[in-house]
């Protein structure tokens, strides 16, 4: 899939602040996560946006990296890294999750905040074993996606539609099941916990949240 207008449209959204998600209160806990790892642990965020989750798991205790391929974002984001004083402990990179610039076997977790609704079908494979290489034996993976028991997301229906995909203004928006993360997964990880909630918006978003263990 060629992603140049997906990746236009992030660009114009964090620049315009019209990225409507970056307020959206997601309904998970990262404690399912940071209750599993050792303090000064290195975690890898996909796809971080304005960076909310790292500098949450900052504030936990974590050393993190975070990703994003939309540039202007990163900046802003390492400029507030040095205005708090987190240089040592946080840093963004301009990046592509699916060839991730980082050397195997170098993270104690991953986590994707609503990163891999966006990956197309055909390349979900390269997204796993991406997440897999750069993790080491036993991390974890922590994913927040688009549930398919959304009821309404935008102007469309992904529960009463029979297609899980929507696209709009070249971005696409994926919803899933648990089942069919369980199968994307079940070779290279091993589930931990499965949870769907529900956004406290006035039309409420479904999303999965799902912790994976890499296999040894």
């Amino acid at each position: 899939m060629d992603y140049s207008a997906q990746k236009k449209y992030f660009h114009i959204a964090y620049r315009t602040g019209s990225d409507h998600w970056t307020k959206t209160v997601l309904p998970f806990r990262d404690t399912v996560l940071a209750e599993r790892l050792a303090p000064n642990s290195l975690i890898l965020d996909l796809g971080s946006g304005r960076g909310r989750f790292p500098f949450d798991l900052v504030k936990r205790g974590f050393r993190v990296i975070g990703i994003d391929y939309v540039g202007e974002v990163v900046k802003k984001n390492n400029h507030e890294v040095k205005l708090l004083g987190l240089d040592k402990n946080l840093r963004f990179m301009e990046a592509d999750a699916l060839d991730i610039p980082l050397s195997d076997a170098s993270f104690d977790a991953v986590t994707d905040v609503g990163l891999i609704q966006h990956v197309a079908k055909q390349d979900w494979a390269q997204y796993i074993g991406e997440i897999s290489r750069v993790l080491k034996p036993g991390g974890y993976c922590l994913l927040a996606a688009l549930s398919k028991e959304t009821s309404r997301y935008l102007t469309w229906t992904p529960k009463s539609d029979a297609n899980p995909s929507y696209e709009r203004e070249g971005v696409l928006y994926y919803f899933f099941t648990g089942a069919e993360i369980a199968l994307l997964f079940q070779n290279a990880f091993d589930l931990v916990s499965f949870k769907v909630e529900y956004t406290s918006d006035r039309e409420p978003i479904a999303y999965i949240t799902v912790l994976m263990k890499k296999k040894a």
